[in-house]
């Protein structure tokens, strides 16, 4: 094809047909710009839509992530809410002086099992996608996902390091329901009581007890209420993600 082309050239150059020559040397070149360019314009739809493969991909993990996470959030506010009706029926017995039955005493030291994966997985997928709405609803449940994180820290610490070490200072814990008890575990929950419940009777009729409940309840309330909140933001960006997907 390129000899064919110069022998033209040739030809009309030994005829001395020099505008001749221009002309054609001027399409020539305008066929080859646009066959550069037409090369530029497949090379970009070629890349576009290995972009929008990848971006695909992206979203259909984050999809699977925020799934998973909004289980285990179920989990956590079913965890939350034992821990709140315990709060507040040892308010009632110990401040109120009501006649109650305590349930779950194992829960004034319990803590949620929070561990989401969406964002640690990819903590920056927001500057991967090109979509406004996604890349908006991603940076909300993360600000949403981060007042979660900062709250149960609070309530953690709580727990861990004021009301846990008051119940083993106050020998609350039965050692023999724990260490000689069978059938421990029936799908990851303790099936026994291992707090003493006459004695956490006693503990909430005490000022020191009744303070620490007052912490802890305010702490495990706000952790359900963020907790919510981030529920919905999780919902929220799975159905902007789906509909993008469609």
């Amino acid at each position: 094809m390129l000899s064919f082309f110069r022998k033209i050239r040739q030809k009309l150059l030994n005829q001395h047909r020099i505008t001749q020559y221009l002309a054609y040397a001027a399409g020539e070149i305008l066929l080859v710009m646009i066959g550069i360019l037409l090369a530029l314009q497949v090379n970009n739809w070629n890349e576009a839509r290995k972009t929008k493969l990848t971006e695909e991909a992206i979203l259909k993990n984050l999809v699977q992530d925020l799934t998973a996470d909004s289980i285990s959030y179920q989990s956590n506010l079913a965890a939350l809410a034992k821990i709140n009706a315990l709060h507040q029926v040892l308010y009632e017995i110990g401040v109120k002086g009501m006649d109650l039955e305590i349930e779950n005493p194992n829960a004034i030291r319990l803590l949620i099992l929070f561990n989401p994966v969406a964002m640690e997985n990819d903590p920056f997928v927001a500057s991967k996608i090109s979509n406004e709405s996604i890349r908006k609803e991603i940076l909300n449940y993360s600000r949403t996902l981060k007042d979660l994180e900062e709250t149960y820290a609070e309530f953690k610490e709580l727990v861990e390091n004021r009301i846990r070490i008051f119940l083993a200072d106050q020998k609350v814990h039965q050692l023999s329901k724990w260490f000689e008890g069978e059938g421990v575990k029936v799908k990851g929950e303790i099936t026994f009581d291992f707090i003493d419940k006459a004695d956490l009777i006693l503990l909430s009729k005490t000022p020191e007890f009744q303070q620490l409940i007052f912490e802890a309840s305010v702490k495990s309330k706000n952790t359900e209420f963020i907790l919510r909140e981030v529920l919905s933001q999780n919902q929220k960006l799975k159905e902007v993600i789906q509909n993008e997907l469609k």
